[in-house]
């Protein structure tokens, strides 16, 4: 995702964008018949739109930095990069000093800023009041046909990007299920919360922190791992010092970014606008300006 959003500005390829909005759709879609159905049940996140801003943007900067957002560094690490395991731990300590330390106080006072709702939920469609098949029809009609006439880019290497977006989007509403049936979680994939509650657990010990995102993001690197020993591409590699120094601040960065806007770009890009939530509306918009700001200091802007 980081690289899908890159890409639109540094490369003008909306190749893997592509593939980003139909898994988004796919799961739209596929969550919310899951919930008339009465198999799923999911509340959306009150309006934290100060949050959702700053924390969205200094993800945003911190997926430059760091080369990969949150989700592709611990697939990284199963695929050998020293670099992405870096990121990963600088990652999970930054999300548990944000959630549960130092920088608890700065996240809990830019989540107090909020708007109240009053008894509508903080969707897109309660703001439109409009039922939420009506706003997705609207949404998803012009998208598919774009979809469907767009051409990209083929891929070097790998799935093309129908295919790549259709099986994400179904893993992703398939989370949702696995996440209730697990009984203590309920929001489908997410990086950021579990992150914070591992390194929570592996410090104190208390098993309470071992909930069902814990074990998707342990899985995450032995998926990658397999896949990666399947297809011959597992190798060993470190990037030089001055870039490894980077990826640590990056990971910092997002994981910080991460907990103040609610969740990270699976937790609010994929997840949380899955479900139309106003908040992860919000932190993907900033998400993407923050990607966009830091792919221009550090890419395309040249010194004079």
């Amino acid at each position: 995702m980081y690289t899908a959003f890159r890409d639109i500005l540094l490369i003008r390829d909306l190749t893997l964008f592509k593939a980003y909005l139909l898994a988004l759709t796919i799961q739209m879609v596929l969550v919310h018949l899951l919930k008339e159905l009465g198999l799923l049940s999911f509340s959306v996140p009150s309006f934290f739109w100060l949050s959702a801003i700053v924390g969205g943007f200094v993800f945003g900067l911190g997926m430059t930095l760091a080369g990969g957002c949150s989700s592709s560094s611990y697939y990284r690490v199963g695929e050998g990069m020293v670099g992405s395991f870096v990121v990963v731990l600088m990652f999970i300590i930054s999300a548990a000093a944000t959630s549960g330390g130092i920088f608890r106080p700065l996240a809990e006072r830019l989540s107090s800023v909020r708007v109240d709702m009053g008894e509508n939920q903080a969707t897109i469609y309660d703001l439109l009041g409009l039922n939420p098949w009506l706003l997705m029809f609207f949404l998803l009609l012009p998208l598919a046909v774009w979809l469907y006439h767009g051409e990209s880019n083929q891929p070097q290497r790998g799935w093309a990007w129908r295919k790549t977006g259709i099986i994400l989007g179904l893993v992703a509403a398939l989370a949702w299920l696995a996440s209730a049936w697990s009984g203590d979680f309920h929001y489908g994939l997410r990086m950021t919360g579990p992150s914070a509650s591992l390194l929570f657990y592996l410090a104190n010990g208390d098993s309470t922190h071992l909930n069902w995102g814990v074990f998707e993001i342990i899985g995450i690197p032995f998926g990658a791992f397999f896949a990666a020993k399947w297809n011959h591409e597992f190798q060993w590699r470190a990037p030089k010092p001055n870039r490894l120094m980077q990826q640590a601040v990056g990971g910092a960065i997002m994981g910080v970014g991460a907990v103040i806007a609610g969740g990270c770009n699976i937790g609010n890009s994929l997840t949380g606008l899955g479900i139309l939530s106003l908040t992860s509306l919000v932190a993907t918009i900033f998400l993407v300006l923050g990607t966009w700001s830091g792919t221009y200091i550090f890419f395309v802007r040249r010194p004079t």
